[in-house]
């Protein structure tokens, strides 16, 4: 399944998108988050909260875009020797 990467910088703040270029539908979106610096403590920490919320909700999209394709067929068989191939790694 084909994707399209869309990128953009509105003021200070990255965004990407990630679509399904066959479909258009949005797959994933990301912006970065804005820094406030008059916030109370308790706002302070409802945002680091809420980011940390974000990142997990990142990573649950990826995995199950990542097991949607897998299940599909789009993503290689590991190797014969247990090499890993088609899997992510960090060589």
């Amino acid at each position: 399944m084909p994707y399209s990467i869309n990128t953009a910088i509105r003021g200070a703040s990255p965004a990407l998108q990630v679509c399904d270029a066959s479909s258009g539908s949005v797959r994933l979106a990301w912006k970065y988050p804005r820094q406030d610096t008059c916030l109370s403590e308790e706002e302070w920490s409802l945002l680091q909260l809420r980011r940390e919320e974000a990142i997990h909700d990142l990573f649950r999209r990826s995995f199950l875009l990542t097991s949607e394709r897998y299940l599909k067929g789009e993503l290689p068989e590991p190797g014969p020797h247990g090499d890993g191939a088609g899997r992510f790694n960090s060589r």
